[in-house]
C-alpha cells in the first residue's frame, strides 16, 4: 500500500512539474516572441496634416516618395532662421555636428567619418558649393527628415537645435 502511496506521489509531482518542461504552456507566454518589432529610426506611424505640434511650431509634413522628399525641401527653401548665428550658436551647432553627423561626415564635412566610409554611395560632402548655397530652410528640411541613405533627426534634436546645426554648417564648418 505505500509502495502504491509513493507510486502515485511520484506520479503527481511529475505531472506537476514535469509537463512545464516539455514546453508546454499557457497561449499568453509567447506574446513578447511573437510581438512585431520596430528597428531603430523606423517609423510606421503617419502624421496627420490637422495635428498640431505638442511645441507649437509649424510641422512640416513627412514625405512618403522621393519626388514629395525633393519637392519638400526645395519648397523649405522659404522657412527663414529664427537662430541668430552667434559664437553660442555656433557652438551648441558644432556639439550636435559632432553628436550626430560627425559619424558619417566626418570632422571637416567632407564625407569621410569612420561610417560614412562604408557607404555606397558616400555621405554628401557638406563643404561642397552646392550645400553651403542651399538656403537654410533646405538644410533644417534634410536635417528634419533625412535623404535617400541619410536617417531623419526631428525625433532626436529639438527644433532650435536643429537651426543651431545649420548655422554651424554654414558658417564654422567649413572654416579651418
Amino acid at each position: 500500500m505505500s509502495n502504491n502511496l509513493g507510486l502515485k506521489w511520484l506520479l503527481i509531482m511529475l505531472t506537476v512539474f514535469g509537463i512545464p518542461d516539455t514546453g508546454w504552456g499557457l497561449p499568453w507566454d509567447k506574446d513578447m516572441f511573437n510581438q512585431p518589432s520596430i528597428k531603430p529610426q523606423e517609423t510606421d506611424v503617419s502624421v496627420p496634416l490637422s495635428s498640431v505640434p505638442v511645441a507649437g511650431e509649424a510641422s512640416l509634413p513627412v514625405p512618403q516618395t522621393i519626388g514629395e522628399l525633393v519637392a519638400a525641401r526645395i519648397a523649405a527653401s522659404a522657412l527663414v532662421n529664427p537662430v541668430a548665428v552667434t559664437s553660442g550658436s555656433l557652438a551648441e551647432g558644432k556639439f550636435f555636428y559632432q553628436t550626430y553627423c560627425q559619424v558619417c561626415h566626418g570632422q571637416g564635412g567632407r564625407g569621410d567619418g569612420p561610417v560614412g566610409k562604408k557607404f555606397v554611395p558616400p555621405p554628401m560632402d557638406l563643404t561642397l558649393t552646392y550645400v553651403q548655397s542651399q538656403p537654410d530652410g533646405q538644410l533644417f528640411y534634410t536635417i528634419t527628415h533625412g535623404s535617400v541613405v541619410m536617417p531623419y533627426y526631428r525625433d532626436a534634436m529639438s527644433v532650435e537645435e536643429r537651426w543651431h546645426l545649420v548655422n554651424y554648417l554654414k558658417g564654422a564648418l567649413i572654416q579651418p
